[in-house]
């Protein structure tokens, strides 16, 4: 009778990613209330990588690894992205200020959430550097550089949809409206675009990548590359000059929720899209050039 090997043990540096995600919700939610908004989104955001990385364990732990080695990388760049965000937008709602009515211990676990956030981004970006595609290496597109740029892409779209619906751009001026449907048919697009490749539809979703569908992923960001500079001008064009109904300067005595801080913040990752875009139009550029 043939021997059968036992499966490989789990991976440490996917235990460490779920244990520090789990602190991190836990002392979140022992901490007591948060805010609605963006602290529910921060509390979903650890539950949801946690409850990813948990998956994936459960899968090395029976030997069922994922078929293709894209979809734990496409998971580990969603959760970086995610938590990474987290680890801003939770201290500003919650460490900034008074403590809530918590006292000490409720500061306390709140301020080991943040830290555990930033533990787990650091521990998911250390997978993604670790596991990516290299140069020359035959591998499905989204372990390469351009397809994991396009989950962070479609993870800060839809980070900046919630922000910019929670500042009221939807009853703002005319320019906000403009990129809040900047950020919503972004997330939307990447987020078919990132389906279908980690299903396997299309040719990025297949490692054949013929040269019309480099040239249309190139197109798509070239696109978001010029709606993302469109949105990075416009936003704190009509935010931040009082000319044009924006305010220049923090508001005084403004609490852990205020909106000016939140309006910076959406420029920031707007911003910041805008480069993640650019280095996608560089790798795919790149791509189409070498491969004709």
């Amino acid at each position: 009778m043939p021997l059968r090997c036992p499966p490989p043990p789990p991976s440490p540096l996917r235990c460490a990613q779920a244990l520090s995600c789990c602190v991190a919700f836990s002392t979140a939610a022992a901490a007591g209330r948060w805010a609605p908004g963006e602290g529910a989104g921060c509390v979903s955001a650890w539950a949801l990588a946690f409850a990813g990385s948990a998956l994936l364990l459960g899968a090395e732990a029976l030997g069922r690894l994922p078929p293709r080695r894209d979809l734990p990388l496409a998971h580990a760049a969603a959760a970086a992205t995610a938590c990474a965000a987290a680890t801003v937008l939770w201290p500003l709602g919650h460490l900034r200020g008074d403590d809530g009515g918590d006292g000490a211990r409720g500061r306390a676990l709140r301020v080991t959430a943040a830290a555990a956030s930033g533990l787990a981004a650091a521990l998911y970006g250390a997978e993604v550097l670790r596991d990516r595609a290299r140069p020359g290496q035959p591998a499905p597109y989204m372990a390469t550089p351009p397809g994991l740029l396009k989950v962070v892409e479609t993870v800060l779209g839809l980070l900046l949809l919630g922000l910019a619906a929670e500042q009221g751009a939807g009853a703002g001026p005319e320019a906000w409206r403009w990129c809040l449907g900047i950020y919503c048919v972004s997330f939307a697009v990447g987020l078919v675009l990132v389906v279908g490749c980690l299903w396997g539809c299309g040719a990025c979703g297949c490692g054949q990548d013929p040269a019309g569908a480099r040239r249309a992923l190139g197109l798509y960001a070239a696109a978001g590359l010029v709606a993302y500079g469109a949105a990075a001008v416009l936003w704190p064009l009509y935010g931040f000059r009082e000319e044009l109904g924006g305010r220049a300067r923090r508001p005084a005595g403004c609490g852990p929720g205020c909106a000016w801080d939140r309006a910076v913040l959406v420029a920031v990752l707007t911003a910041l899209n805008l480069l993640v875009y650019g280095a996608d139009l560089g790798h795919s550029g790149r791509l189409v050039l070498l491969r004709g």
